[in-house]
This record gives structure tokens, C-alpha cells and sequence, in this order.
């Protein structure tokens, strides 16, 4: 079978033709900046003309090499509305606009429901704190929105007619899920001021569509078949560990993740929220965390620092900083480029380096912020601990997963095992094996393609001596944050 992924970041639309037999290859991939605009303070959003347009672009550019299926993943938290012709009204809202922040005060009475409801805590990312910002501040907007998109509704409505979601993305998006129902909240809509006559339809991942007779025209690709798919991190966890409860995935992305999977749906127990919780496929959901400041925080200061974040300039730094991989850190960091999804922390003081002066550089600093990113994650594998998650294996992906002193430090403050496989994107690879699932391949043929595509991993093993370093270090670090970053 011949696969066509196509994954919608928040910083790039990335496609990849993978051809499966009992193994996994990937022919070719592409990806395709997306440009942030801000067009007043604190926003940031996509254009959705352009991102629609790159994926026509691409999907008719991989139209020559004849894929029997397309599997579609997007971002969460992105928000668009739209009137009754399916028009725009707004750009797409990302999770770094922080506009909606100032509606939360009238979220927070009712945080601790919303949260055993949705899994999901009191954050400006979510489309019930959008919604409720557009009412109080873009009121004619509000009023003429037919309905309310997250980025995977807008792109299937335009690729098939059909306005509908993925469940896994609408629980990670909206805070206006149940994720035990997997219907839509009665007590989050009562918040929102609409009904769910205003959102998109649901469906599950593995859900197979029609493109339009019109798309399919344009883009050269006539009877192939379109899987809904789920968000991008959850194809992800599909890629790298089939679904397997005793494997955690940790993405290093623009954002950041650390997530396993569940046959039910569990909540941080603390009133902290720490984590949140979101629904996967066919009676799975995910339990642990993300952050907001991954990737994108360590891109701010090399380009702050260096003045250019290309790939060279990561390699160069990463090196570097390997070759000091047994000293002791210098900087401490909490990386807050943007506010953090967790609702302990106050966002008002962002970025922090301590400990800088005569005998720390660039590439100290550096460092002190990569290994803050993972601190953070540490935080919310110490919360999932403390819920009775366990996992047994770390495997890893995304953009910083590729440089092995990102993968020594994890491993050494996770304490666990930390696989790493060089791939273009992970995200193609649970793309391709959700369409596998979507078509009717047996479970016993997946698992043995996974199997075969983990023979050539990397595998890292955490070591006695940084252990110790990295737990004084993370009691800094929760020293520091309590002191400075706390919200009570």
C-alpha cells in the first residue's frame, strides 16, 4: 500500500509518500513553511486560505506517484469561524495567541468540573476561552459565525463537503468535549453561549472519506481515499508505539509532549491539574501532558544569541554542547517564551536563566534552556507517577529528539530507557498506520511492521551518576518555580 501523509504544524505542513509492505519506507516527504501573522498584540494566527492552499499544493504535487489512501493529522488548538458559506471570519487562532487569556477569570469557578468533564484545565489555548473572548470582544463576529472550526474541520470540509472532525482532535482543541460521553458538554457549551448545532460534526480517526468530485479533479487524484486521521501527537504515539500502554512518547516539537496510552480516562487527582487528558481512537485516551514552550523556546535563544536559527547553527550548538555533556549545568532555565499549559505556573515573569556570569557562554545558556524544556516535561511525568501511570519505555520524536544529548538528559530524567528512530517525521509514520487500521490490515501485520521499523533504533540508558545530577537539578528547578512562577 502506498500512503500519503499529510501533517498541518504550527510551523510547517509537512507530506511524505510511504510505501508499506512488511516494512515501512518513505519514498519522498516535503514540507512547507507556515507564516505566523500578528496582526495586534499577543496574536497569532494562520491564514486559512494558505494553509488550505499548501495542502492542495502538496496533494497534487504527490498525485504522480499514485497513492491509494490520504491520511490527514492537524494541530490542536487551532480556531477559525465561519459563516454559513464556510467564508472565514477569522484567521486561524493558534495556540500562541494569547488574546483569550482575559476571559479566563470567568472559566476558573468552574475549572475543576470543566476538568473531570474535558480533561482539560483553565488555558487560554482552548476554543471555549476563543469563543467566549470572540462574544465579549468581536461580538459581530460572533453573532454572524455559522460555526466554530478547529483547523482539521476547515481542511475536510473543503477537501470533502462534509464538515467534520476527528474525536481526538476535538478533545485536545475545544474544552467543550466529555471525554467520557465523547460528546459534546452540556456545561462547556453553557459557557461557549452556543449550542453544538455550532460546531463541527464528530467521528473517529479511523473514520474513510471521499474527496470532492471537484478536488479530486483538481489534484489528480481520483478514487483515493481519505482517512479522517486524529491530532498530530496522537499519530505520533500510533507511530512510535502501535498504542502501547508500557511505552510513553515524548514529542520535541515546536511544543512538547510526554503522553501514554489508557483503556480509560484518567485526570490528574491533584486540585493542581498538572496534566490534561484527551481521547485517542476506538476506546483508547491519552494520559499525560504537554507544554507550550518546546522547540520554539530553544529556536528564541539561538536567535537571540547567534542571530539565525538554521540548521546549521543547531548542529554547530549541539555539538558543542555534547561535547560538555559530563560537566555540571551552569544555567538554570524555566524556558516561558509563551504561557505554559499548566495552570500552577503564572505566566507574568516569562523566561528565566540562573546562575549566568564570568565562565558561563552562549552555549551554557543554550543548554540551561534545552534542559529546562525537558524539566518542564519532568514535571508532568512526576505528576502522571503520582496517578499510578507507568511506562516501561520513553521513544522519542520531533525536531530536538534528533541530537543525542537531548536523548542522554531525558533518559536521566525520566529514568528510563529512551529509544530514538531517525526518521523525516514520526507523525508520517502514524499516519500510515492508522490508514493500515482504517483499510482493514490485521493488528498481527502492524505490529510486525513496527517491530521490523524499531530494529535499527537508537536506544539511550540512564546512568547512575547523572541521575543524581538531574534530580538535584529538578529540585531546583521546582525550587525556582515555586518561588517565582507559583500562582497561589
Amino acid at each position: 500500500m502506498r500512503v500519503l501523509s499529510i501533517d498541518v504544524g504550527t510551523s510547517f505542513i509537512k507530506a511524505a509518500v510511504v510505501d508499506i509492505d512488511e516494512e515501512l519506507n518513505i519514498v519522498d516527504h516535503r514540507n512547507i513553511p507556515v507564516e505566523s501573522r500578528s496582526a495586534e498584540p499577543l496574536a497569532y494566527e494562520h491564514d486559512p486560505q494558505e494553509v488550505v492552499g499548501s495542502v492542495l499544493k502538496l496533494l497534487k504535487h504527490y498525485s504522480r506517484l499514485k497513492p491509494d489512501a490520504i491520511s490527514l493529522s492537524t494541530y490542536l488548538f487551532g480556531f477559525v469561524a465561519v459563516d454559513r458559506g464556510m467564508r472565514p471570519l477569522t484567521n486561524i487562532i493558534t495556540w500562541q495567541d494569547e488574546r483569550a487569556s482575559t476571559v479566563l477569570p470567568h472559566i476558573k469557578p468552574y475549572s475543576q468540573e470543566l476538568y473531570r468533564r474535558t480533561g482539560c484545565p483553565p488555558l487560554h489555548i482552548y476554543s471555549l476561552p476563543k469563543i467566549m473572548w470572540l462574544r465579549n470582544y468581536r461580538g459581530d463576529i460572533f453573532s454572524s459565525a455559522s460555526l466554530f472550526l478547529d483547523a482539521k474541520s476547515l481542511l475536510v470540509s473543503t477537501l470533502t463537503g462534509e464538515v467534520v472532525t476527528d474525536i481526538s482532535t476535538a478533545s485536545g482543541t475545544y474544552q467543550l468535549l466529555d471525554i467520557h460521553s465523547l460528546k459534546w458538554d452540556s456545561l462547556a457549551l453553557e459557557l461557549a453561549g452556543i449550542d453544538e448545532a455550532r460546531l463541527p460534526q464528530l467521528a473517529e480517526g479511523d473514520t474513510v472519506m471521499r474527496l470532492r468530485a471537484s478536488v479530486e479533479s483538481d489534484v489528480g487524484l481520483e478514487g483515493v481515499k481519505l482517512v479522517l486521521g486524529v491530532y498530530d501527537g496522537g499519530s505520533m504515539i500510533l507511530g512510535l508505539s502501535g498504542g502501547r500502554s508500557d511505552v510513553a512518547i515524548v514529542n520535541l516539537g515546536t511544543s512538547a509532549m510526554l503522553r501514554t496510552t489508557s483503556t480509560s480516562p484518567i485526570v490528574d487527582s491533584s486540585p493542581l491539574m498538572r496534566f490534561q487528558t484527551y481521547y485517542l481512537l476506538r476506546g483508547t485516551w491519552l494520559s499525560g501532558g504537554a507544554i507550550n514552550n518546546g522547540a520554539v523556546a530553544v529556536s528564541y535563544i539561538l536567535k537571540l544569541l547567534y542571530g539565525d536559527v538554521s540548521e546549521k547553527i543547531y548542529e554547530e550548538v549541539f555539538t558543542e554542547i555534547s561535547r560538555r555533556i559530563s560537566s555540571h549545568p551552569k544555567v538554570l532555565s524555566v524556558p516561558l517564551l509563551f504561557p505554559e499549559r499548566l495552570p500552577f505556573m503564572s505566566s507574568s515573569r516569562r523566561m528565566s536563566l540562573v546562575g549566568v556570569g564570568p565562565g558561563v557562554d552562549r552555549v551554557d545558556l543554550v543548554r540551561g534552556v534545552v534542559e529546562g524544556v525537558l524539566l518542564l516535561l519532568s514535571l508532568i511525568a512526576r505528576a502522571m507517577s503520582e496517578c499510578g501511570i507507568r511506562y516501561e519505555e520513553v521513544r522519542v520524536g520531533g525536531k530536538l529528539s534528533q541530537y543525542s544529548f537531548v536523548r542522554y538528559v531525558l533518559s536521566n530524567l525520566l529514568r528510563a530507557r529512551v529509544t530514538y528512530l531517525n526518521l523525516p517525521d514520526a507523525v508520517h509514520v502514524g499516519n500510515s498506520i492508522l490508514a493500515l487500521r482504517a483499510l482493514g490490515t490485521p493488528s498481527k501485520t502492524i505490529d510486525k511492521i513496527l517491530e521490523n521499523l524499531f530494529q535499527a533504533a537508537e536506544v539511550v540508558e540512564p546512568a547512575p551518576e547523572a541521575v543524581k545530577v538531574y534530580e538535584e537539578l529538578l529540585k531546583d528547578f521546582m525550587d525556582l518555580i515555586n518561588r517565582v512562577y507559583s500562582t497561589e
